[in-house]
């Protein structure tokens, strides 16, 4: 079964890859994992660059909510989606750390 799925782009993501929102179809229990995958694949590595560290893991400066809700606070990239979920992809950009 599909299921439209709406996904925004804040910050620096949204600067790089020049897309500020889309409209996907997806399988309805794909997970946050698999639509990351999908949207690197779609948008290459500046995309790619900006949310991950090359471990795969999030950046610290990388959000990603669905509904409003930090996916850290639901399974993670294995929270599955479903119709009408509205992703955020947020990507800030932070000061160089140092003296």
């Amino acid at each position: 079964m599909e299921a439209r799925i709406q996904v925004s782009y804040l910050g620096l993501v949204r600067n790089v890859i020049g897309c500020r929102e889309e409209e996907l179809e997806i399988a309805v229990g794909t997970t946050v994992g698999e639509l990351l995958s999908r949207l690197a694949q779609r948008h290459g590595d500046p995309f790619r660059m900006s949310v991950f560290r090359e471990s795969g893991e999030l950046r610290s400066t990388a959000l990603v909510c669905v509904n409003d809700c930090d996916i850290t606070e639901l399974d993670g990239f294995d929270t599955r989606l479903g119709s009408g979920e509205k992703i955020s992809v947020v990507v800030g950009v932070y000061p160089p750390e140092g003296g």
